[in-house]
């Protein structure tokens, strides 16, 4: 038994190699299962957008106001089974830009003229040195490539922290991945050419957080090998209070 499956990670995904890279501290409480799952208003934008926008590509009858009220329905309903509380302007200003969203990718689409294949695609792959494997599920494939839609502000360049998702995908399907930042005036698109670099960037990553877990059995001391940043905004109340408990922060303020 490996030290990833001794701590019961059977298998690794992107986003949890890039909550590793990016807060430590949080992708070893999530192994300890010590986190509540909570995602803000901007998640569930962009759940609800990469749905719909799916959709219209499956049905390209479908009618923009259609689409966006169902992502209007689809981001209420994260909204009510959330425990993650949101600031009533910033959950109106979300579902208000939902259909510039919509309308940004479904043009953007359209324009591309390659044909739909799938959607939403599980993937599972090994890497070299890399003891269990990975899983994910890729957004689309339309024609030979493979793509992750991104909804947010518009950017001038690809961060690495997506740049290793979409190699992933593109290493175990032998597609070309795509990013698409998808902003409200627009989409901008990165593929990815150095694959092999940021595979061997993901292994390098893995073989460290598999480093970490051989600390010890108990994953909670392997905890103590990291410090939480509870200024981050990803930091649910209840996350913050569990966090205090396991490195001892207990007489921590918030002022």
């Amino acid at each position: 038994m490996n030290r990833f499956e001794k701590h019961g990670v059977m298998h690794l995904s992107a986003s949890t190699l890039n909550l590793w890279v990016s807060q430590p501290a949080r992708c070893l409480m999530k192994i300890a299962d010590k986190l509540d799952g909570s995602v803000g208003a901007s998640a569930w934008r962009g759940t609800a957008v990469d749905k719909v926008v799916t959709r219209k590509l499956q049905n390209p009858e479908l009618k923009h106001d259609d689409l966006t009220a169902e992502a209007e329905r689809l981001f209420d309903l994260e909204s009510k089974q959330s425990k993650f509380e949101q600031p009533e302007a910033k959950l109106k200003k979300e579902r208000g830009d939902l259909g510039a969203f919509i309308k940004s990718a479904t043009d953007y689409y359209e324009g591309l003229g390659e044909p739909y294949e799938s959607a939403q695609g599980k993937v599972t792959t090994m890497l070299p040195d890399v003891p269990v494997p990975f899983i994910g599920y890729y957004d689309l494939r339309l024609g030979e490539k493979v793509r992750d839609m991104k909804t947010g502000n518009a950017v001038s360049a690809l961060s690495y922290a997506h740049a290793r998702q979409g190699s992933i995908y593109g290493y175990a399907l032998k597609r070309v991945p795509v990013i698409d930042y998808i902003s409200k005036k627009g989409v901008t698109s990165f593929e990815i050419t150095d694959v092999d670099y940021h595979i061997r960037q993901v292994q390098i990553a893995a073989k460290s957080l598999e480093i970490a877990l051989s600390y010890s059995d108990d994953i909670l001391e392997c905890c103590q090998l990291v410090y939480p940043d509870l200024d981050h905004w990803m930091w649910s109340d209840q996350e913050r209070e569990t966090a205090k408990s396991i490195w001892k922060m207990e007489g921590a303020t918030d002022e």
